[in-house]
């Protein structure tokens, strides 16, 4: 069975995430990926421009799907501010050591500027998310509320760094 063009792009980069974990972004060539996906390179130029692109596209993938583990995480959560952050905090190591032995190494090649604006778009949506819930429960006001909530969150992230 033939893959569509979609599906080639996903198996092409689980073969990439597979070599990534197992020797490092160092040793990624788009030949390393069509040897282990049993293509040949000029398969996976026509999905990836380089090098740099596949690992890039690796990393805003995979930066998607940790951020949509950590949402659903806390869409699951009972309503309310305390049990949703506790969704939150919770979630984020459990992430970070699923997805931390992966993005570790690709950070410095994948994060490029669109990645970079990927993640404060995400960041603001979760400061936003999260100062409305705290606005609405402490009865503060919003402009307050996300001052407090982005503080929070920094030093949060700041200590998860440090775990």
């Amino acid at each position: 069975m033939r893959l569509s063009a979609d599906e080639r792009r996903a198996a092409l980069l689980d073969v990439a995430k597979a070599l990534v974990t197992e020797l490092g972004p160092g040793a990624i060539t788009v030949g390393t990926v069509a040897d282990r996906a049993g293509v040949t390179r000029a398969l996976v130029y026509k999905h990836f421009a380089n090098r740099d692109d596949l690992l890039r596209t690796l990393y805003r993938r995979e930066a998607r799907r940790l951020d949509g583990h950590i949402r659903a995480c806390v869409d699951g959560a009972p309503d309310g501010f305390e049990p949703k952050l506790r969704a939150l905090v919770g979630a984020t190591p459990h992430a970070g050591e699923e997805h931390g032995p992966l993005f570790i190494p690709l950070r410095e090649v994948g994060a490029d500027g669109s990645s970079r604006r990927d993640q404060r778009t995400r960041d603001r949506r979760t400061v936003g998310y999260f100062a409305q819930l705290a606005a609405g429960d402490f009865q503060i006001e919003l402009h307050t509320a996300r001052s407090v909530i982005a503080v929070l969150f920094s030093g949060i992230l700041s200590l998860l760094s440090q775990m």
